[in-house]
């Protein structure tokens, strides 16, 4: 994978430090070489992917890089958007819509695609749905109901966005992008290897880059944590309990003007939480242990993370000439200060 690419896409997942890879990979970039998530045409492109289907908003986005083509930019483009892979709280269901737009845009393009563990990402999931949503409890989230996870009735359940624990679909989105634009130019990272073999990483997201190194990362530590256990217990009280299977009656929408009525103290307790509490006193605990929900999903996705897992070691073994010896050379402390952050964001 040599040389400067045309296009390099960052799709994804959501909940896998994004934040942290456009601040200190994408935005250190030397911009005379690099055009990161340019306007008007990223813009453009998240439309289309947010709502893939839309032919108004796919129009707009193929209009965009028509006139990117057209001008005379010899930029590398790098478009960072994680809802490339499709919609987290919809189990990702539109990951395929979107990658035959992505193919049809950009057939040159150089994939950088980044998983975690699906408990893991779940439990992040659910903290950020507390963020903006309502305080439901994390097994109505789960749709996980007398032991046992269940088909979710709805998108909202009780107020909250739910999801389907034991459809998750990263690795199909992962075969997808491989069967379109070549294994060969799909990276798949594991958020894992982050804290266990940053070098490795940042030398193979170098070579996708076609860099012989990354930029030096800022010092600065991100505080992108999500809420704390004690937080939830404390600020969302109803998260605390324990709730039969839900009627037809609770899977129904919430009514927009009632969400928008209840929004100005929504995010007076998300400042309070963010801004006071948690920088006071972070104090966490995992919330998948309950009811063994942790020991379910890590059972039902052991073989697909063991996929996952040779898929990105794989990645990680690629020649490039910022290692020696399998691993990179060079001073990787900034890189690790930030990734020690990664590491609360749940």
């Amino acid at each position: 994978m040599g040389g400067r690419p045309r296009v390099v896409l960052h799709i994804g997942l959501h909940k896998t430090g994004t934040r942290y890879l456009q601040r200190e990979v994408f935005r250190p970039l030397d911009p005379t070489r690099y055009s990161v998530n340019p306007e008007p045409l990223w813009p453009a492109i998240r439309d289309a992917v947010r709502r893939p289907g839309d032919g108004v908003a796919a129009g707009k986005a193929r209009a965009a890089v028509h006139r990117w083509r057209q001008s005379a930019d010899s930029r590398t483009l790098v478009i960072s958007e994680p809802h490339i892979s499709g919609d987290m709280y919809g189990n990702h269901h539109d990951f395929a819509d979107n990658l035959a737009l992505m193919g049809e845009l950009f057939p040159e393009a150089r994939i950088i695609y980044f998983v975690r563990n699906q408990a893991d990402w779940l439990q992040s999931a659910y903290r950020q749905q507390l963020v903006k949503g309502a305080g439901i409890p994390l097994h109505v989230f789960l749709n996980h109901y007398e032991g046992r996870f269940c088909a979710r009735p709805g998108r909202w359940v009780r107020g909250g966005r739910t999801v389907e624990a034991l459809n998750q679909r990263f690795l199909a989105v992962y075969r997808g992008y491989a069967d379109v634009f070549g294994p060969e130019r799909v990276a798949l990272f594991r958020q894992e290897d982050l804290k266990r073999r940053p070098g490795d990483v940042k030398s193979q997201l170098a070579a996708v880059l076609g860099l012989d190194a990354l930029p030096h990362p800022q010092r600065e530590r991100l505080q992108n944590r999500s809420y704390s256990a004690l937080a939830i217990r404390l600020f969302h009280p109803g998260t605390n309990r324990t709730l039969p299977p839900p009627t037809a009656t609770d899977a129904a929408t919430p009514r927009r003007r009632l969400r928008r009525a209840f929004r100005p103290l929504f995010r007076l307790r998300r400042l309070l939480i963010q801004h006071v509490f948690d920088r006071l006193l972070y104090l966490d605990w995992d919330l998948l242990a309950h009811d063994r929900m942790r020991e379910r999903l890590d059972a039902h996705y052991a073989d697909e993370n063991r996929e996952l897992a040779r898929i990105a070691a794989d990645v990680l073994r690629r020649p490039h000439p910022g290692r020696a010896d399998g691993h990179l050379e060079g001073d990787a402390d900034g890189w690790e200060l930030a990734v020690d952050d990664m590491r609360n964001v749940r």
